[in-house]
């Protein structure tokens, strides 16, 4: 009986881990066919061969948006976004008031679909992010990165106001 027990944990526990080992993720070809399909031009990013950098300069708002679609190898696909107005993007350093912009990002993450982030260069953007355990679709990634491009669009007179004027 106990053979039995100990034979049905094993094979279960054999099961479990060959269950993991089959994960079907992402990659990059995947990740450049939906934004060929959603007519997005892209570029490799120059130092992370991980990364596609889709520049956008047809917005509302911001004079460009700059999204970074980025596979992660803890199962995570990454998309970040940078808005830029007046040939510049934003930055800590150009901040008037630098505890009020933060406190803004910090409330406008509360009621957003986006997570608004400074990063450890003090540049601010806003970013999304997937678990691609069981991959990602083409619906999802198409409405998360254009949800993701709207949002930093439409914030970007929100985060001009906080700016330094030279």
């Amino acid at each position: 009986m106990k053979t039995r027990i100990h034979t049905a944990i094993l094979a279960a526990a054999v099961l479990a881990v060959g269950a993991s080992g089959q994960q079907t993720g992402i990659t990059k070809e995947t990740l450049s066919g939906y934004l060929e399909k959603m007519g997005l031009r892209y570029v490799p990013h120059p130092k992370n061969r991980e990364a596609l950098v889709v520049p956008r300069g047809d917005n509302q708002n911001a004079e460009r948006l700059d999204l970074y679609v980025e596979i992660r190898p803890e199962h995570a696909l990454v998309l970040t976004v940078y808005p830029k107005l007046h040939g510049r993007y934003f930055t800590l350093a150009r901040a008037a008031e630098r505890e009020k912009l933060l406190q803004r990002l910090l409330e406008a993450n509360h009621r957003s679909f986006a997570t608004f982030f400074a990063d450890a260069q003090g540049d601010i953007g806003a970013r999304f992010t997937f678990t691609t355990e069981t991959g990602v679709g083409y619906d999802s990634f198409r409405v998360a990165a254009t949800e993701l491009l709207r949002i930093a669009d439409e914030y970007t007179p929100i985060l001009e106001q906080y700016m330094r004027k030279e």
